[in-house]
């Protein structure tokens, strides 16, 4: 699959998407990046700001891009703009995840995200912000989210592979605390 074309738009069922669609695109989704941008960032003002540097395609017509790949561009820009603003705090964040000796999934292949934590990341999304830092909120959207491997995800945050799969290892911990605590909660209330 070609991702991008020097020619004008051949057609809408080649798949090919000018800046038009892809402007549509993210208008469509802009409430879905917007929320991507928040859980990163923990910032309603920074949020914004990212799901505004993500809109800002260049009007070149002649850089098209599929329109399979609209989606991860916006996700993918969306996550740039809060890694930006967000990189500082991460790497001091790094710091204390290089001495992080124990964790199910330091050192292993991690999983990504199942759709049932996924799902309670989504619907959970303040309590979630509010028990992890900034970094195993990056590494948590890009390992379980966005399945990019530690690797490349240490390469992108500019700090080292093991503090990415420590960071990744308490988030997958932390979200199984949360997944119990919401699970419990809904029990108490249905037995009330």
């Amino acid at each position: 699959m070609a991702a991008i074309t020097t020619s004008k738009t051949i057609a809408i069922s080649s798949g090919i998407a000018d800046g038009e669609e892809i402007r549509a695109a993210f208008t469509e989704h802009q409430r879905e990046l917007t929320w991507l941008a928040e859980f990163l960032t923990d910032d309603e003002l920074m949020a914004s700001a990212c799901a505004a540097d993500a809109r800002h395609l260049p009007d070149n017509n002649e850089d098209e891009i599929c329109q399979d790949c609209i989606g991860r561009w916006h996700r993918e820009a969306t996550i740039l703009s809060a890694l930006d603003l967000k990189r500082t705090r991460i790497a001091e964040l790094s710091s204390v995840y290089e001495s992080y000796e124990y964790g199910a999934f330091v050192g292993r292949q991690h999983p990504p995200l199942s759709l049932d934590k996924f799902e309670l990341v989504v619907s959970e999304s303040d309590l979630v912000r509010r028990r992890l830092d900034s970094l195993c909120r990056f590494v948590l959207i890009l390992c379980g989210v966005e399945q990019r491997s530690t690797g490349d995800a240490a390469l992108l945050l500019g700090i080292s592979k093991h503090a990415v799969e420590a960071a990744y290892s308490s988030a997958l911990e932390s979200l199984e605390v949360i997944y119990c605590q919401v699970f419990l909660e809904s029990y108490s209330c249905a037995t009330a």
